[in-house]
């Protein structure tokens, strides 16, 4: 009956102030750390769901596949009970979501194929600015159906931090 909840609070892992393009190699230790869940929901049946916001801004190709390796990571390290309440969502904005448009998929493929994996099991949620997409000169049809298409990519940071969870 009694339920706990931490929500959006506890820690707020990016903030939406854009990151400066020029981050360390290692984006996941210095700029991006998943031991530290946007919230964690935990209901009387022992139930619990942890859940992580990137905002992903200003990143080489190198560093958001070491990003999304490192999700991979976590998810691999949990037990079977704890996988299925793991919820990850990564909102790219900037130039940084050129590199999923099905043009570039040839020279991205390995980073493109991670995220398609990942999203397959079902934790990462990858989400595309469609104001940056148009700003890079890109079409919104042109990406894969596994991405999920958002209008503005501050925004939809602001209303996953709001709402207290990812809502995927």
């Amino acid at each position: 009956m009694f339920a706990l909840t931490v929500v959006a609070g506890i820690a707020i892992l990016i903030s939406t102030k854009q990151p400066e393009p020029s981050i360390t190699p290692d984006l996941v230790e210095s700029q991006s750390k998943l031991s530290e869940p946007v919230s964690v929901i935990v209901t009387g049946n022992a139930e619990v769901t942890t859940q992580y916001l990137f905002d992903i801004y200003g990143h080489s190709a190198t560093e958001v596949t070491a990003l999304l390796n490192r999700a991979k990571d976590v998810y691999d390290n949990l037990s079977p009970e704890l996988r299925v309440g793991l919820q990850i969502a990564m909102v790219l904005h900037g130039p940084d979501v050129a590199y999923f448009a099905t043009d570039n998929y040839p020279q991205y493929r390995a980073l493109v194929d991670l995220a398609a994996s990942l999203d397959a099991f079902g934790f990462v949620h990858l989400k595309i600015c469609v104001t940056s997409v148009r700003a890079n000169g890109l079409e919104s049809s042109r990406f894969p159906p596994f991405i999920e298409l958002v209008p503005y990519g501050p925004a939809e940071i602001t209303r996953l931090k709001s709402v207290g969870n990812v809502e995927l």
